[in-house]
């Protein structure tokens, strides 16, 4: 009986070494930035911080990339007609799933699902009544990847990523009833023309992967919708606008 136990004992250890770490799910990263919305009649600039994670290829959904991206920012707004106003939340979140091209390995393509709100409620520094802002928007989104090699002239760069997309649907809804739900009815316009560009280039160091990159959206002027504004019916619609972001990246987990 001891030369069993004994056995069992010697046995188990080796058994636990040769047992290796399930592989991680993904990766995780932190990043800081900037970014500038802008409209015909108005702006709002601040800073944010991202949280961003990125899947391995998924076998089950044909090497599948899944991502997600959630950023905060409180920025300043400031208008001509209707004063500024510090300190506006703003939360902007991105779902993709891309899949790499099997002709163009360098080329990646896939469905995005992106949300960005604005919380505007209060009143500004003419006291004009703010209100809530919520976008939901679809993008068909590409992506092109190469290693440093061809992109000595920008230092140390270990890989580079251009993204870019192209707008399927979108929906805006303005909570205009938050200022006054007696004159003001909430509006909720249809977006259909869009485009983001996106550049990041990778260094890597002891301390983690360093990604700086910047990034630009364009979208059009909305469909127009019946509604009314201090009381008066007519038809209002979203108006085009810019976004301009800038940050680094960084990727604590190699």
């Amino acid at each position: 009986m001891k030369t069993r136990l004994a056995c069992l004992f010697l046995f188990t250890p080796c058994m636990a070494m040769s047992q290796t770490a399930p592989a991680p799910l993904g990766m995780w990263s932190y990043s800081l930035g900037a970014q500038r919305y802008a409209e015909p009649s108005m702006q709002l600039v601040g800073p944010e911080i991202g949280l961003h994670w990125r899947s391995r290829p998924i076998e089950g959904l044909q090497q599948a990339q899944l991502e997600v991206d959630a950023l905060v920012g409180l920025q300043k707004y400031s208008s001509d007609g209707t004063g500024t106003k510090k300190n506006v939340p703003n939360l902007e979140t991105r779902w993709r799933v891309l899949w790499r091209s099997t002709r163009w390995p360098t080329i990646s393509y896939g469905l995005g699902f992106y949300t960005h709100s604005n919380y505007l409620q209060g009143t500004t520094s003419t006291g004009n009544g703010g209100y809530e802002r919520q976008s939901t928007q679809f993008w068909l989104p590409f992506r092109f990847t190469e290693s440093g090699e061809n992109w000595s002239a920008f230092g140390a760069v270990k890989s580079v990523r251009i993204d870019a997309g192209v707008l399927l649907l979108g929906k805006h809804v303005s909570k205009l009833s938050q200022v006054n739900a007696k004159t003001y009815t909430d509006l909720n316009n249809t977006q259909h023309t869009g485009i983001y560009l996106q550049s990041q280039l990778d260094y890597s160091t002891a301390s983690g992967i360093y990604s700086p990159y910047v990034r630009w959206t364009w979208v059009d002027d909305s469909d127009k919708v019946n509604g009314f504004l201090s009381g008066k019916p007519g038809q209002f619609y979203e108006p085009i606008n810019r976004r301009l972001q800038i940050g680094v990246e960084w990727k604590y987990w190699r």
